[in-house]
């Protein structure tokens, strides 16, 4: 019998040899999966890292050396995803971290001893816990909160990691530091402001003190001087020049009043800071808000480039600053003192010295105007003037002491409440302070003028459809004439 001759034409053996080349990349697909899979590994891909750890936070469980547990209070399988996923790293990071879920409901003896804290334990908190030290944090602390224009909540940051490493560092250490705020001259202190609870998270505790009452405490990591109104008196200067001498820790917001302030002023020159009296006024349209019209008094310095600012550079926030006056550095330059700047307006701004003639309220510039730059944050740090270490004396002065408690409608902004805890910390030279900034979750709607509307909607309607239709036909009449 003969046998039958079996030949395959060249395109049936193309479409063979592209099915197998098919069958062959599905199978290592599916392979690569199934390998991925029991490896279970992860990558956050989320545009802010939600579910990362910071730097700050890995050094800190590099450096642990107790052990800490964390508690989650919730119903196995009802806990928050993104908690759990953010606690999965930190209980992969170090040895000395233990994450459990423990429903209160069925273990209400153990929840008991933390229960001193708050008077209420809320389902959903977490508990972090050394033995020695604990600290209660409930879940609506692990977010930031606004609100539409219908009343409704609505979530615009996420916090765990700020919280959960904030509360490490204090159950490792067992430590805060107590910031005494300078009363007796109208001031606007920081605790009136809401900042007790932030304060807080970041190891710090706040309280008073009168200068002409009392001496300055020995446990005083620093002390504030938040919106005088009245000027300090001489005394008053004396001692806190005293205090900066013997290596004391200031922290000063200022704001433009009526009444001369030549004692705080002549103490901040001591220390190579020369008030510029005025009020900043910027320009450039990218650095002012619109829900205040652009109005040129209401503004966002550039961040600058500083250690005590690279949690603002890192999470991309920009404060606000209203009525800001302006600083720069004295001509005597004392070489033992580092002075840098922290936030400052741009080139085209202007320090509108001029404030009591008519044309002060003009929103344009005017002859008497000091050209920008302006500083509006600067810090100061006494150095050896041998081996240039930092050593002594630090101080941090803002332009404008009103900014740190909100700006009406949009109540308190988060870059300025970050920005005052990240100088706290960098002033008072705080370990036991993780800085961390929440995550913004807030998607700002892309803003196109009109012109551009006009040029992506041509491109997008008309130009595109026509180039494809011209390389289809081209494409087409080609293949015709082969």
């Amino acid at each position: 019998m003969k046998k039958p001759d079996i030949r395959l034409d060249f395109k049936t053996y193309n479409a063979g040899v592209s099915a197998l080349i098919t069958i062959a990349i599905l199978a290592g697909l599916i392979l690569i999966n199934l390998l991925i899979n029991e490896l279970e590994l992860e990558a956050d891909l989320t545009p802010k890292k939600l579910y990362s750890l910071s730097t700050q936070t890995e050094t800190l469980l590099e450096r642990l050396e107790k052990p800490v547990e964390i508690l989650v209070l919730s119903t196995p399988g009802e806990e928050s995803e993104s908690l759990i996923k953010t606690l999965e790293r930190y209980d992969n990071s170090s040895r000395y971290i233990d994450v459990r879920v423990l429903d209160p409901d069925r273990n209400p003896g153990r929840i008991t001893r933390f229960t001193n804290e708050v008077s209420l334990i809320s389902k959903g908190a977490v508990v972090v816990d050394s033995n020695d030290f604990f600290r209660v944090i409930n879940p609506e602390d692990f977010y930031d909160f606004t609100y539409d224009q219908l009343g409704r909540q609505q979530i615009i940051a996420q916090k765990i990691e700020q919280q959960i490493s904030a509360a490490i560092a204090y159950v490792s250490s067992g430590s805060t530091q107590k910031i005494y705020e300078i009363k007796g001259h109208q001031e606007n202190p920081l605790a009136e402001s809401g900042y007790t609870e932030i304060l807080k998270r970041a190891n710090f505790e706040l309280g008073e003190i009168s200068l002409i009452l009392s001496a300055i405490p020995d446990d005083a990591a620093l002390l504030t001087l938040i919106g005088p109104k009245l000027d300090i008196s001489e005394a008053e200067a004396t001692k806190l020049n005293s205090y900066l001498e013997n290596g004391g820790k200031l922290f000063v917001a200022l704001d433009l009043t009526y009444n001369p302030m030549p004692n705080t002023s002549g103490l901040l020159r001591k220390w190579d800071i020369e008030v510029l009296p005025g009020l900043v006024m910027e320009f450039q349209k990218n650095r002012l808000i619109a829900e205040f019209s652009d109005n040129p008094f209401i503004f966002s310095p550039t961040v600058l480039n500083h250690e005590s600012l690279v949690p603002l550079i890192q999470g991309k926030l920009d404060p606000v600053f209203r009525g800001s006056m302006g600083y720069r550095r004295t001509q005597a330059q004392q070489k033992h003192l580092e002075y840098a700047s922290l936030l400052a307006s741009s080139d085209v701004s202007r320090l509108r010295t001029e404030l009591t003639s008519e044309a002060s309220s003009s929103a344009t510039p005017i002859s008497s105007d000091l050209q920008g730059p302006v500083d509006v944050a600067v810090a100061v740090r006494e150095r050896d003037s041998g081996n240039h270490t930092s050593e002594g004396a630090r101080l941090v002065v803002l332009g404008s002491a009103s900014s740190l408690a909100g700006l009406g409608f949009l109540g308190p902004i988060r870059a300025n409440t970050d920005l005052v805890t990240n100088l706290l910390s960098w002033i008072t030279n705080n370990d036991s302070s993780v800085l961390i900034p929440s995550k913004s979750l807030y998607r700002l709607p892309l803003q196109i003028s009109m012109v551009n509307g006009v040029v992506y909607s041509t491109i997008t309607t008309i130009v595109i459809p026509l180039l494809c239709l011209g390389i289809g036909l081209v494409i087409h009449f080609h293949r015709r004439n082969r």
